[in-house]
């Protein structure tokens, strides 16, 4: 992927996941947008923040760009997951060490995590790793996994920390 496709990646998923923070508040908490959008502000409902923009940005440059690499949809999902770990791990090292968070970091992870999934997701691409059918079905079946459990998790969250909203 060229720069200015990086930096355009870079832009429609930082802003979608920007306005999709604000979506479910802005609709008077809407049960179906909650399915997809964070509903509070835990860490796991703020992974919806990488998920869906990603998916929305790929799912478009896949049906309109040609002549995509076989690697093309698990570097995408592949990138997903680490931009995922990314924004759980730099969350939760930063916020340990300080015993509270910081607006602003949280923003700011938020950013970095964009960075890494597209680093990731180029890193991918560019190589011949992950270009057969069973990668690519895996794939189709672990993001289908995780978009089910953001849903079904929305509203009934086991009582794990990453599903509670931060105490500040």
């Amino acid at each position: 992927m060229g720069i200015k496709k990086n930096i355009t990646a870079f832009l429609v998923i930082g802003i979608l996941g920007t306005l999709f923070h604000f979506v479910y508040e802005w609709t008077n908490e809407n049960y179906i947008i909650g399915l997809f959008l964070p509903v509070s502000e835990s860490v796991w409902e703020h992974l919806k923040l990488i998920f869906y923009p990603t998916l929305i940005y790929s799912g478009f440059e896949y049906f309109t760009v040609k002549n995509k690499p076989d690697n093309y949809i698990p570097a995408v999902a592949v990138s997903i997951f680490c931009g995922m770990f990314a924004t759980t791990a730099l969350y939760y090292i930063y916020s340990g060490i300080l015993g509270f968070n910081i607006s602003f970091i949280d923003i700011s992870i938020f950013f970095i995590a964009v960075i890494i999934l597209l680093v990731k997701r180029n890193k991918i691409l560019n190589s011949e790793k992950l270009n057969t059918k069973n990668a690519v079905i895996t794939s189709l079946i672990l993001l289908g996994i995780t978009a089910f459990l953001f849903a079904v998790w929305s509203y009934n969250p086991p009582s794990l920390g990453i599903f509670t909203p931060p105490v500040n």
